[in-house]
């Protein structure tokens, strides 16, 4: 106070970020709200995607029948299957983050994508972005989720 400035104590983090929950870890193929990966077998090439209130087993089977369909109104996985000839690794989708919330699991899934050179995605809602935004998307993920084990070792 005597130099103008009040303190103000407060905790940086609580105690339930550290400390997991004891429910059982759901399969991946049973989790919803979730923002997932599907590499390309033969190729580089991945898509990310997302799916809401449905299970991700759910959301993969209906990319593998929209491929079966043969429509005009192809899904850009359709579209590099048929055109390319190539398969997706269905067997080996990835969960790359989980989030209840919809307009945070959206910003993840154009995070996910922006950090990917290699993406089959058509990202409509970015595209009129300036390129220096891109090269900030790609770097923002590591700032605001650092890997909770790389998290847990640096504080302990």
């Amino acid at each position: 106070r005597r130099y103008g400035f009040n303190v103000i104590f407060t905790i940086s983090k609580k105690l339930d970020c550290v400390i997991k929950r004891g429910k059982d870890l759901l399969n991946n193929a049973r989790k919803s709200d979730v923002v997932y990966r599907i590499d390309c077998g033969d190729c580089e090439s991945c898509y990310i995607g997302q799916t809401t209130k449905r299970h991700l087993k759910t959301r993969i089977r209906e990319h593998m029948s929209d491929i079966k369909k043969h429509c005009d109104n192809q899904s850009v996985v359709s579209k590099h299957r048929l055109c390319e000839g190539h398969e997706f690794d269905w067997s080996n989708v990835k969960v790359v983050h989980q989030e209840m919330h919809t307009k945070k699991r959206e910003i993840a899934e154009i995070i996910h994508i922006k950090k990917q050179d290699n993406t089959i995605n058509v990202q409509k809602d970015t595209e009129n972005l300036p390129t220096m935004y891109h090269e900030i998307l790609k770097n923002t993920w590591e700032l605001f989720c650092p890997d909770r084990s790389n998290f847990l070792a640096n504080r302990f």
